[in-house]
């Protein structure tokens, strides 16, 4: 643990306290936009702090590096070329089924929700104004699911 200190020339005083032995979470953020690629790293490694995030362009690059495990994939929908997320849902899901995917998406359409929930995506998120939000909803709530299934394979040894 260190301390960050802020100094008025004559005093200083503690402004934050950082523990520098957290382990933080590896967040895989599939996303073939410039902008979102850096609004995703800066909220999820800055503001909420607790996740490291792997930026990838396309699925392909993804899937090379998922010997590094990931907490979660945070997969858009839209690629370059003829491929979508669900191309590449389908194959986390076939590899791995237990890793969570949060499907984030800008297409408003209630069949690519339906048909990504049905692939086995644990969450669907809109990109909006609010969509940021949410997914810090959707990063606690799989956090809390992996923390219960750790504590009763422990319990249980399953």
């Amino acid at each position: 643990m260190f301390m960050l200190v802020a100094s008025t020339g004559k005093s200083t005083f503690p402004v934050q306290s950082v523990n520098s032995n957290v382990v933080k979470k590896t967040v895989f953020v599939v996303e073939d936009h410039p902008a979102q690629q850096k609004m995703l790293q800066v909220h999820l490694e800055e503001m909420l702090g607790n996740y490291s995030v792997r930026i990838f362009p396309s699925p392909v690059e993804m899937f090379a590096s998922l010997k590094e495990k990931p907490f979660v994939i945070v997969l858009d929908h839209f690629f370059p070329g003829d491929k979508t997320g669900f191309d590449a849902l389908v194959t986390l899901k076939k590899k791995h089924p237990s890793l969570p995917v949060i499907y984030h998406t800008s297409a408003t359409d209630e069949a690519i929700r339906t048909k990504a929930m049905e692939l086995g995506a644990d969450q669907f998120i809109l990109k909006d104004g609010a969509s940021l939000v949410r997914l810090r909803t959707a990063l606690d709530l799989i956090s809390e699911q992996a923390s219960k299934k750790g504590f009763f394979q422990r319990l249980f040894g399953k």
